[in-house]
């Protein structure tokens, strides 16, 4: 900074003292006058409380006598950065650069967070924190709440008027929170106007341009997390934040929503799906091949026809899945019964069973009465299980040791 622009930016704080007004407020003047937020905040805070005491020598902050926390010993600041919750080290790491190296070094690792976008909200969740960004009386606001369970702690809720759209502020929060290297989280989880009735849903464009901003935000900095949802009626949300997911950390991927299924070819071709190990999609169409999920350890599919073409498939795929060990498909009860040469009625579950067990049993290792597929030069075999859930079929498929009893109760983790 010139000398002209430092004896300019003195004037104007001695103005200011003299008014009384509050340090915050002159600081936020000065950085709209200075055109960025770069100004130190505890040098800052030093020089203003020093002319509001009448004391005009501007000199470095050295030759004051009064201290700051960032004066304490790294040690303690240490010591009180790790007691902090997460948004409290958010504000923490926006008063100074050196306070804010000491929050960016420091380890935190959280095992979720939930981000919601809505119309007229947008949130996220981080541990016992909630942070909400929303519209009231024309205006974008943000308000930090924590958890009610914690009454140790009394905390005062003032909401901040932001100067942007709710879902541009939670954003530019969130691309803070991603990109700070020692900041972990085990599970991600991303709702996009989940449960909302079709009036209240986020207009298109608005839409397009969260999802544009998300993408470009991943792409400066990609996410490492090894659990992660997405529930959304957008497949182009899925696509702009799931490429951006360091490939080999994704352990669970969960595609909650009915329209994801018709675009589930060009998924199945990311290197994040060929990594994972486990998965649950909504909604798979006919046309889309079940080989593809027979590379993880498990996966559940919510609504999927279970036709004779897919059991053949499954039948001549499950020995070559090494790694493979559950899974379980779901179809929804049709209204229509359909009848034997005998004109009877056979329950929709019979149907199933009697596929499976024909289409299953065309294989020598296969026994349709204890519906165990047993594998070649092994102790294991795969136990196919058609059962009836509520108004749905299920098909749950499991490798087993030879031997094992109670094979219903081994289906309860579904």
């Amino acid at each position: 900074m010139s000398g002209s622009e430092e004896t300019k930016n003195n004037m104007c704080m001695l103005h200011e003292a003299a008014h009384q007004t509050p340090v915050y407020e002159v600081y936020q003047k000065m950085c709209k006058f200075r055109g960025n937020c770069n100004i130190d905040y505890v040098d800052f805070e030093q020089k203003y409380y020093r002319c509001s005491r009448g004391n005009s020598d501007l000199e470095s902050a050295e030759s004051s006598s009064s201290k700051t926390f960032s004066d304490l010993p790294i040690d303690i600041l240490k010591l009180v950065i790790d007691d902090l919750e997460l948004v409290d080290k958010l504000s923490l790491r926006k008063v100074s650069k050196s306070l804010r190296s000491l929050v960016d070094g420091h380890k935190f690792v959280s095992s979720s967070v939930f981000i919601v976008f809505e119309a007229n909200i947008s949130e996220m969740e981080l541990g016992n924190n909630q942070i909400k960004y929303y519209d009231e009386n024309g205006k974008s606001s943000c308000k930090i709440t924590r958890d009610l369970d914690k009454p140790t702690r009394k905390y005062k809720v003032k909401p901040r008027v932001i100067e942007e759209e709710h879902w541009e502020s939670m954003i530019r929060d969130l691309s803070t929170i991603f990109g700070i290297p020692n900041w972990k989280f085990t599970q991600i989880v991303w709702y996009f106007d989940t449960g909302v009735d079709d009036d209240k849903l986020t207009p298109p464009d608005i839409r397009q341009k969260q999802i544009q901003l998300i993408e470009n935000m991943l792409k400066r900095t990609p996410l490492q997390v090894k659990d992660m949802s997405i529930c959304s009626t957008e497949h182009t949300a899925v696509m702009a934040i799931l490429p951006n997911v360091i490939p080999g950390s994704l352990e669970y991927l969960n595609l909650n929503s009915d329209n994801n299924g018709a675009k589930l070819e060009e998924i199945v071709e990311l290197e994040q799906w060929k990594g994972l190990k486990s998965a649950y999609v909504d909604t798979v169409p006919d046309s889309f091949s079940i080989e593809h999920f027979f590379h993880l350890e498990s996966f559940s599919i919510y609504q999927i026809r279970i036709s004779e073409d897919r059991l053949v498939k499954i039948r001549d795929i499950l020995f070559k899945s090494t790694k493979f060990w559950r899974c379980c498909l779901t179809s929804e009860i049709e209204d229509q019964v359909n009848v034997d040469e005998n004109r009877e009625a056979i329950s929709t579950l019979r149907e199933l069973i009697i596929a499976v067990n024909r289409v299953m049993g065309e294989h020598p290792e296969y026994n349709s009465d204890t519906h165990c597929y047993s594998i070649p030069d092994s102790d294991e075999h795969f136990f196919v299980y058609p059962c009836e859930g509520y108004h749905s079929l299920d098909l749950k498929i499991k490798r087993v040791k030879n031997g094992q009893e109670d094979i219903n109760d081994s289906f309860e983790e579904f």
